[in-house]
């Protein structure tokens, strides 16, 4: 049992360190300490992250700027904002809309199978090369689409392409 005037401090008073603390109170200080680490680690982070997204402006300014000189004037483009993502449909429209009718309304399904009746079995490409040779340009894909609705029969030849007749 201490004596009185003991060094031992009781344990209502607070002590100036020198004591043990209890285990649940050593445990918080951890904590608050590893929060105080945590949270000047996250302001760090912040202004990393701000001077990033500068140099990131920058570049593409830059870039812009690049690209504007590349195209011949020097300016930069006027629509500087954000821009919204372009989907694959909206691209597909914009550009039926830009080129029109690929095939000429003159080349049918008909104009199709008279030249199958005239070369027997052809290429969508040998049928497409007659039919341009004649005065209409079409493509062999236009062809391929147009001899189906003919009615005209696909074969697979010996060299591994799509022919056509009737």
């Amino acid at each position: 049992m201490p004596e009185w005037g003991s060094a031992a401090p009781r344990r209502d008073e607070p002590s100036g360190g020198a004591a043990p603390s209890s285990p649940v109170l050593q445990a918080a200080e951890r904590l608050v300490s590893r929060i105080e680490s945590l949270v000047s680690e996250v302001t760090s982070l912040r202004a990393e992250n701000a001077s990033l997204r500068k140099e990131l402006r920058e570049a593409l300014t830059l870039f812009e700027r690049a690209g504007s000189a590349a195209s011949g004037n020097g300016a930069l483009p006027a629509n500087r904002g954000r821009k919204r993502a372009v989907t694959a449909p909206q691209r597909r429209r914009r550009r039926k809309a830009a080129k029109g009718r690929a095939t000429p309304p003159s080349v049918t399904s008909e104009v199709v199978r008279a030249v199958l009746a005239k070369l027997g079995t052809a290429t969508a490409s040998e049928i497409a090369k007659e039919i341009t040779a004649a005065g209409a340009p079409v493509s062999g894909r236009a062809v391929r689409f147009l001899a189906e609705r003919a009615g005209a029969q696909t074969l697979v030849g010996d060299d591994g392409q799509r022919r056509y007749r009737l």
